[in-house]
């Protein structure tokens, strides 16, 4: 599958026609996938695997017996990573609003003025610069392994998107750090027990057992994010960081299960891939991997772009060639 662009999802509650169309217009000069709070159960959605980027609500706007401003703090309680854009009635401010408002609000703008809209979704949404070159081979790399790891399965990818979120799909996940020149970080993994053991079971992996365990499952999920890793550290990363050990920065990583919820300590958008595998002769359900790529100790696209650069040197000198 090309990669074309790198998206993001943001959830749209708002119900002024004129408005709508106006986000639209920023949706489309953006590509932002606008998802419209139809059925204004917003808790439903929330409570969902949908990956967010942002929020846009309406002042004006409700649930039955449930302001916009209420649906700040809840949103803010359940997501406080989401950035909350709030259209409001009358001016752009929030000197008004209370103080735990405006410090869950991202910003506020007006339908006379969509440009501070616009200002606000590269602020927060894309204040984080992914080259698309690395979006497809990332993509690419994966989709192979995937195949490799998930036999006689088609597999497809959503366009890579940007997520504000923080959310935990399924009950295994796997975190393996990525360190070169230009970037630390960490790629994590995810996927459903259920999908996995089932998988398993009708030998569609290399593991043959009746009855898969834990370590049975791990182990494939172990075996994809080696396998992935070591072809992204192959294709992009050059040896050593550039930094001493002792001058490297960390950072705790969270994991709250019960919450579905992972924090990397850092507010920054992650790129984010979703697969599908599917089995044509249905002896399988449909097997879903989330990617995500977090660099949140270091990120330098500039420096990418100098290390795609120099492998290109390469090929042209001889030194390298493509297989």
């Amino acid at each position: 599958m090309e990669v074309s662009k790198i998206v993001s999802k943001v959830l749209v509650h708002d119900d002024n026609v004129d408005a709508l169309a106006e986000i639209k217009k920023i949706c489309t000069a953006n590509n932002l996938v606008g998802l419209k709070d139809v059925s204004q159960d917003i808790n439903a959605i929330l409570e969902s695997n949908i990956d967010l980027g942002a929020v846009f609500l309406a002042e004006s706007s409700d649930t039955p017996g449930e302001d916009a401003l209420e649906l700040c703090r809840k949103i803010h309680y359940r997501h406080p990573e989401l950035p909350i854009f709030l259209r409001r009635d009358h001016g752009e401010g929030k000197a008004d609003l209370s103080p735990d408002l405006q410090n869950m609000i991202a910003g506020c703008y007006s339908l006379s003025n969509m440009s501070r809209l616009q200002e606000l979704v590269d602020e927060y949404v894309f204040s984080t610069y992914y080259p698309l070159e690395l979006a497809r081979g990332i993509q690419d790399i994966s989709m192979n392994v995937l195949s490799s790891i998930i036999k006689n399965a088609e597999i497809s990818c959503e366009l890579p998107h940007l997520v504000k979120d923080q959310i935990i799909y399924g009950q295994l996940l796997s975190l393996i750090p990525l360190e070169s020149s230009w970037c630390r970080g960490y790629m994590m993994l995810q996927v459903s027990e259920t999908e996995m053991v089932k998988a398993i079971k009708t030998s569609h992996t290399d593991i043959s057992v009746l009855e898969p365990g834990f370590r049975d499952i791990n182990a494939v999920l172990n075996e994809a994010t080696n396998m992935i890793w070591g072809g992204i550290k192959t294709r992009y990363f050059s040896s050593g960081s550039g930094l001493e050990d002792s001058h490297r920065t960390q950072v705790p990583i969270i994991v709250d299960h019960l919450n579905k919820f992972i924090s990397f300590g850092s507010t920054e958008p992650q790129l984010c891939f979703r697969y599908k595998l599917r089995d044509p002769g249905r002896e399988i359900p449909e097997i879903t991997f989330y990617q995500r790529l977090i660099f949140n100790l270091s990120w330098s696209p500039d420096k990418f772009k100098e290390s795609d650069t120099v492998m290109e040197d390469f090929v042209v000198s001889g030194e390298l060639e493509f297989f």
